[in-house]
C-alpha cells in the first residue's frame, strides 16, 4: 500500500498573504476590543479625523519614498543567489510598509484615550485610513510585487520575483 503524497507547500505569495491578512486582521480585532472599552457614542472634534486624514496622506507620501526602496540585484548574480535576495528584500519592504500604515491606527488609539469625548468613533477613523493605506502599499498583489522587482532589476539584474512568488520559477525560464 502506498503512503499518499503530502500536498505541494503553498507558494510563497499565498504565505505572504497569509502574513499580511493577520497583520491587517489585527486593526479590525483592535477596533472590536476598542469598541466595548471606550464605546462608540460620540464622535471625536472635526480637527481629529482632519488630522488623522493628514498623517494618512503624509504616511502615503513617506511610503512612496522610502517603502519601496530595495538593493538593486547586480547583472552578474548566480540566479537562485538573485531570487533569494529578491524575497528577503520583498518580504522586508512589505514588513516596513506595514509599520508605517498601521502607524495611522496607533495614533488613533492613543488619541481615543487621551482627546475628550473619549470614544473607539476615533479609532475607527484611524483605523479605516489605515486600512486602506494597507489594501493599496501592503497586500501582496501583482501590481505591488511587479512594482519592487522592477526595483530590484533596475540594474539590469534578474530577480524573478513574481515568478519565485508564484512557484513558477520553471514556467518564468520558457516564457524568457
Amino acid at each position: 500500500m502506498s503512503q499518499p503524497s503530502s500536498p505541494p507547500p503553498p507558494a510563497p505569495l499565498a504565505q505572504l498573504r497569509v502574513l499580511a491578512g493577520t497583520l491587517i486582521g489585527a486593526l479590525v480585532v483592535l477596533a472590536v476590543v476598542m469598541a466595548p472599552v471606550l464605546g462608540l457614542e460620540g464622535y471625536p472634534p472635526v480637527w481629529v479625523p482632519a488630522a488623522l486624514g493628514a498623517l494618512a496622506v503624509a504616511v502615503h507620501l513617506l511610503v512612496q519614498a522610502v517603502g519601496y526602496r530595495v538593493p538593486a540585484i547586480a547583472p552578474a548574480t548566480p540566479e537562485s543567489d538573485a531570487v533569494a535576495a529578491g524575497r528577503a528584500a520583498y518580504q522586508t519592504s512589505m514588513v516596513l510598509r506595514f509599520a508605517l500604515c498601521e502607524s495611522v491606527a496607533m495614533v488613533a488609539l492613543v488619541a481615543a484615550f487621551v482627546v475628550e469625548p473619549r470614544t473607539a468613533m476615533t479609532y475607527v477613523v484611524g483605523g479605516t485610513l489605515s486600512l486602506l493605506l494597507m489594501a493599496w502599499h501592503v497586500w501582496p498583489s501583482e501590481r505591488l510585487v511587479r512594482r519592487v522587482e522592477h526595483e530590484l532589476d533596475r540594474d539590469g539584474g534578474r530577480s524573478r520575483l513574481w515568478d519565485a512568488l508564484t512557484g513558477n520559477l520553471d514556467a518564468g525560464a520558457v516564457r524568457s
